[in-house]
């Protein structure tokens, strides 16, 4: 109780200093609130201009002000130096609009994170039973068929579907637009599709594409990625085409870009070849890009956006990897994570610097070969310096 009345005391004084810029305490004295002169400034505006209307009720509303500031028990006068300021109609019908943008742009965002956790359980609850070996191609009725590395499979614009020059069966039952197939490409494969949309995607090692069998005519054109791919997109000005990763959207009317985006990765980057991409990060926060500039996310969010040479980072497509001057750790980690297979270095050369092409397409025990002859050309070294966990 002892509380309450201390907390209506605190607020009479308050609200009677806010009215007329002063407060009458029992002795007569004036008093200013001890607070911060920004916090000050913020409560003087609040109680100036967020106020209702003015009605016929205004003889009520003095009459409660009297009684706030303890005119009937103190009998002492406050003078009231300013009229307050009432908001009109309008200005209220102003706010409520704000709220209701503000609103609605909140419930877009959540709606957009809710697409990418409804995928998210659609690729768990459809990823196959064991760990592909080869490129699977997973249909609608949930059929699994292994296709040959580098194979091209296309869809017809009904969702008809082509692996090579073969035609698969349709799935049992009437196609549906919103049904989706996805393709899976394990380590050290790769494999190219072209979607409904005459839009084509090289898929790198180690990816997993989701796709709808026809786009019909839906507002977009979405797919969802986990691993990297190389897009060459079908030009519609009336639907957006959209790549969306765990951390990122990527949006682009009709244009060649490279999406990596792993699994358990730290950073999920995204490189531009011709044409504009919108980069859109999980803050619901974009960034434009323009052709050789590569953009870098992590969990925080976009962090950068750099100058580079868009061909280095897209070579893969052809199964060539272009060294410019890579520290072999990093070399060795990135065929580590290409071939599936742990690949080791001596700490003496792990610093080395790597130039010129790696071909994806050979063996792994030649690729690393190939790395001892280039590193035996500059220092001695061992044939043990590089080593495999199975070796």
């Amino acid at each position: 109780m002892e509380n309450n009345k201390e907390e209506k005391k605190k607020y009479e004084l308050l609200a009677s200093y806010l009215d007329s810029r002063s407060a009458c305490l029992e002795d007569g004295s004036v008093s200013k609130p001890e607070m911060e002169e920004d916090g000050f400034r913020k409560l003087v505006f609040l109680w100036d201009e967020c106020r209702p209307e003015k009605t016929d009720t205004e003889d009520v509303w003095v009459k409660t002000l009297q009684k706030i500031n303890g005119n009937r028990d103190t009998g002492k006068p406050c003078i009231y130096r300013r009229q307050r300021a009432f908001i009109p109609v309008w200005a209220w019908s102003v706010a409520a609009s704000v709220i209701l943008v503000a609103s609605i742009i909140f419930f877009l965002k959540d709606e957009g994170n809710r697409d990418v956790q409804e995928m998210e359980q659609y690729m768990q609850a459809n990823a196959p039973a064991n760990e592909v070996k080869e490129v699977t191609l997973v249909v609608s009725d949930k059929r699994e068929m292994q296709i040959a590395d580098n194979s091209q499979v296309a869809y017809s614009a009904t969702g008809q579907v082509q692996v090579n020059s073969e035609k698969l069966a349709e799935p049992d039952g009437e196609s549906k637009e919103e049904e989706y197939n996805q393709i899976i490409v394990p380590k050290g494969r790769r494999s190219m599709i072209m979607l409904a949309d005459n839009s084509k995607i090289w898929i790198n090692s180690g990816t997993r594409v989701v796709y709808p069998r026809s786009f019909g005519k839906g507002k977009n054109r979405k797919i969802f990625v986990e691993g990297e791919v190389y897009l060459q997109v079908a030009h519609d000005k009336t639907r957006p085409f959209i790549v969306s990763t765990s951390s990122l959207d990527v949006e682009v009317l009709g244009t060649t870009f490279n999406v990596s985006a792993y699994k358990g990765g730290s950073v999920t980057s995204v490189v531009l070849v011709d044409g504009a991409v919108d980069v859109k990060d999980r803050l619901d926060r974009h960034i434009r890009m323009l052709p050789n500039e590569r953009v870098e996310l992590t969990e925080a969010g976009i962090m950068k956006k750099e100058k580079v040479n868009a061909l280095d980072y897209t070579a893969w497509v052809n199964g060539v990897w272009i060294l410019d001057g890579r520290p072999l750790k990093e070399v060795l980690r990135y065929l580590s994570e290409y071939y599936g297979a742990q690949v080791h270095c001596a700490p003496v050369v792990e610093n080395e610097p790597i130039y010129g092409k790696l071909f994806l397409n050979d063996d792994l025990n030649k690729i690393l070969e190939t790395i001892r002859q280039a590193l035996s050309a500059t220092r001695d070294t061992k044939n043990d310096i590089i080593y495999t966990d199975d070796k």
